[in-house]
């Protein structure tokens, strides 16, 4: 059950006037509101009853506009200055000192009311104050049994999937009014990758983080800092590579790109305004690195209610792929690692009913990674129109022999262990040569060919240190498929 958040009012009905107590009660009822506590204070004029009445708080209005991304709201310096920083031990503490104290307050009321020296309209006052300071320690009251409630705990076990983090300078970014900002850039991504991949990704939270330093931002999934850079106001990113010729001005600011690992600068965009290359704004460098993790983190991003929606699509349109499939062959689980793992290599999962449909003709595969490799044989012609240029053939790099029978070996340790067991060392020589010789081809993609069997493991091996690599098999390829090999290693 979900905890909710409650208000609540307090109303007063004189003792005596029973018929009005009762009015009360009713009204407060059929307007919705339960009866919390009750009790007898003294005010001007007799003894009253204080009622507190409670009930759930209304959920706010949700517009049309929270359903594409959600805006954490932005403090000011004067709001973070008065912002209660206090943990619920700390309140807990302060609440039962300011109960204290309450109390003292009264019962020095109290004392006084029985002194003999107050004359009639003082003590009219005094019953006055009494009340107004019965009613504070009622709240107070209220609150501390707020605070210790466990229930008050659940509230902090909720972690938003999805959040990029900005720093002060770069919050005006996400403000809808500017005419270039996030929120239009997050819209125009999440049509890019439905309308490419079939992958519609969730809602991003934008917040600012007062530890990030001066232009930086990160993108966290589930509290997790998977990416961090930093884009600058007023400038624009080129790729060094591209700047033939240009001589680095003063105001320029050398970085590395995160995802490609080459040189880039930040230029003025008065200076970079007539430069016939590639630029990107402050907007579209958040933008592309939210692309990047959106694919490469896809696992931890798709969930079961994504999975879900793809099985009602399924079943609106074939519901005996769906009955003959799920549950009995493959689990929740199985498909969304099926969609995850084809989305992850650029594999559009949009033609959802197609794939359903192969995943029904190869049911009887054992293994899901068999399965995903059966698959994307049926998909070959959409993989290589993503690969191959018109009229060029399609350069390669291909892995030796020997290779080759180092990752069958690691291929038949993982079917009998689980793990995928390679020397970090071979690794890591393997990868420092993809990258020369993609580097001396000029490569912005790298295409890397395996054995059917072993394609989709030197995926996972390779993708983790080489973001902008492809791994395809050699059955995938059609006869008519020019390929030119730069190398192998």
């Amino acid at each position: 059950m979900f905890r909710q958040k409650m208000q609540y009012m307090i109303k007063s009905a004189p003792l005596e006037e029973r018929q009005e107590l009762e009015d009360l009660l009713n009204d407060m009822s059929e307007a919705g509101w339960d009866l919390y506590g009750m009790h007898e204070v003294e005010k001007k004029g007799g003894i009253y009853f204080d009622c507190i009445f409670t009930r759930p708080k209304e959920d706010e209005v949700k517009h049309d506009f929270d359903d594409v991304v959600k805006i954490k709201s932005f403090k000011n310096q004067m709001e973070k200055m008065f912002a209660s920083t206090l943990s619920p031990y700390a309140t807990c503490k302060e609440l039962q000192v300011k109960i204290k104290e309450q109390k003292e307050l009264i019962a020095k009321i109290k004392y006084q009311l029985d002194n003999d020296a107050f004359t009639l309209r003082e003590k009219e006052l005094l019953n006055k104050q009494l009340s107004d300071e019965m009613s504070r320690l009622d709240f107070l009251k209220l609150s501390l049994i707020k605070e210790i409630s466990p229930e008050n705990m659940y509230s902090s076990l909720s972690q938003d999937k999805f959040v990029i983090n900005l720093s002060e300078e770069l919050i005006e970014n996400v403000i809808q009014d500017t005419e270039e900002n996030l929120l239009s850039e997050t819209v125009k991504i999440r049509q890019r990758l439905t309308d490419t991949l079939g992958y519609v990704i969730p809602n991003i939270v934008f917040s600012n983080e007062e530890v990030l330093e001066a232009n930086e931002f990160n993108i966290l999934l589930h509290g997790i800092e998977v990416f961090k850079s930093c884009v600058f106001p007023g400038k624009v990113c080129i790729f060094k590579e591209e700047l033939d010729g240009y001589k680095k001005k003063k105001n320029d600011i050398h970085a590395k790109d995160e995802i490609t690992g080459k040189d880039i600068l930040w230029i003025d965009e008065d200076v970079a305004r007539d430069f016939w290359v590639n630029k990107l704004t402050p907007v579209q460098f958040i933008g592309r690195a939210l692309e990047f993790v959106s694919i490469r983190q896809v696992d931890e991003i798709l969930d079961y209610n994504a999975v879900n929606k793809y099985l009602e699509i399924v079943q609106e349109s074939n519901s005996f792929l769906i009955n003959n499939i799920y549950p009995d062959y493959m689990s929740a689980a199985e498909i969304k690692y099926i969609l995850s793992s084809l989305i992850r290599e650029r594999v559009s999962v949009k033609d959802i009913v197609y794939l359903f449909e192969k995943i029904n003709d190869f049911s009887s595969e054992e293994s899901k990674d068999h399965l995903i490799e059966k698959i994307r044989l049926s998909l070959s012609k959409q993989i290589l129109k993503d690969i191959i240029k018109a009229g060029e053939p399609l350069k390669v790099i291909e892995l030796s022999s020997k290779t080759i029978e180092h990752f069958y070996e690691a291929s038949l340790c993982a079917e009998d262990e689980g793990v995928v067991k390679m020397d970090g060392a071979d690794v890591s020589r393997l990868v420092k040569k993809i990258n020369k010789l993609a580097k001396e081809a000029g490569l912005d993609e790298i295409i890397l060919l395996a054995p059917y069997e072993i394609r989709h493991m030197t995926f996972l091996i390779f993708a983790e240190f080489i973001n902008n690599i492809r791994v395809v098999a050699f059955e995938e390829l059609g006869q008519d498929v020019e390929i030119e090999t730069i190398g192998e290693v």
